[in-house]
């Protein structure tokens, strides 16, 4: 076992208790006969993403995490990669206070993870930490001021309760992207470099027709939250916001150099992911889902056959490139 720090022991929210009986655990399952092949050695919480990929020698590995709000059973909280081909675990970091409500982001060489105002990469062989990263020190900010975006380099940022809206986080290339807990920044840390930078983009874009187009960069309308039979889908008063901060969210996907990273309110915000920069040349489009106040989702795009599909409350969505 190998430890950045004490675990925490929590009595729990449950009167259950925490036994290892209560614990989740991820399973692989054959798909033609429906039999469990294996069972995980290491637990998982409920609320991580955890994510399949490739070692350097080409073992399949899953990357799962443990921690996270409403005190979960799980302990140690932290970090664990598992052998994907029987669930037996090839390491497992405790880290103390893990939120695991994020992507387990990785690649062939190391881990990479949010924590308090921080970005963390361990060695993937090993689990060690290798980098420590402030998201609030130091970083590039380019933000719309006075009717225009101005960028200013080596900044600190306003103090936020997290460092990222949940499940937001994605690795491409050389850069671990994410949207931030407040401000309605697009965040990214160049992975070789440290190179934090930041991005505020409108929170919504009001479009009419025959009337001039509105971005709005403070709040959004408030949401229907109805579905396609015109019922009030949910009475969390989350749900009612803007997208950001202490929600769950859809996760963003990558098609070429271009990423589209969805809100709840069906904003979507498509970057030029391997910019050099992070400024307003990378905002390719503010886009959306359908008409402001009346479009809720939090399903992430997904790609196939030249074509975009999308799911709200209320819609299947299909886009395809415009014919000529």
């Amino acid at each position: 076992m190998i430890s950045l720090n004490r675990p925490q022991q929590n009595r729990g929210s449950h009167p259950l208790g925490r036994g290892k009986k209560y614990w989740t655990y991820l399973q692989a399952y054959d798909l033609s006969t429906g039999k469990r092949i294996w069972k995980a050695e290491s637990a998982s919480s409920v609320h991580s993403t955890s994510i399949l990929g490739q070692l350097a020698n080409g073992s399949p590995a899953i990357l799962t995490g443990r921690g996270g709000g409403h005190q979960p059973p799980e302990e140690p909280y932290g970090l664990s990669l598992l052998n994907a081909k029987n669930g037996r675990r090839i390491w497992d970091v405790a880290i103390q206070k893990y939120p695991a409500a994020q992507n387990a982001n990785w690649d062939s060489r190391s881990a990479h993870f949010f924590i308090g105002k921080e970005h963390h990469s361990l060695n993937i062989e090993t689990g060690k930490l290798v980098k420590v990263v402030s998201l609030v020190k130091g970083v590039t900010l380019t933000r719309w001021e006075n009717g225009q975006y101005v960028t200013r380099k080596n900044q600190t940022l306003p103090k936020a309760r997290k460092p990222i809206t949940y499940f937001t986080n994605l690795i491409v290339g050389d850069y671990h992207y994410f949207r931030s807990f407040a401000g309605f920044l697009i965040g990214r840390v160049q992975l070789s470099t440290g190179r934090v930078e930041y991005l505020q983009v409108p929170v919504q874009a009001l479009r009419k027709k025959d009337a001039k187009e509105e971005m709005h960069w403070k709040k959004t309308l408030p949401n229907d939250m109805k579905n396609a039979d015109g019922y009030r889908a949910t009475q969390d008063k989350r749900n009612a916001g803007n997208g950001w901060g202490h929600v769950s969210a859809a996760s963003p996907i990558v098609v070429g150099n271009r990423m589209y990273i969805p809100t709840m309110v069906g904003t979507v915000y498509v970057i030029n992911w391997r910019s050099k920069v992070l400024d307003q040349s990378a905002l390719v489009s503010v886009s959306d889902l359908g008409p402001q106040g009346q479009t809720w989702t939090l399903s992430s795009l997904s790609y196939s056959a030249s074509r975009l599909y999308a799911r709200t409350l209320k819609e299947l969505i299909c886009i395809e490139e415009q014919k000529q």
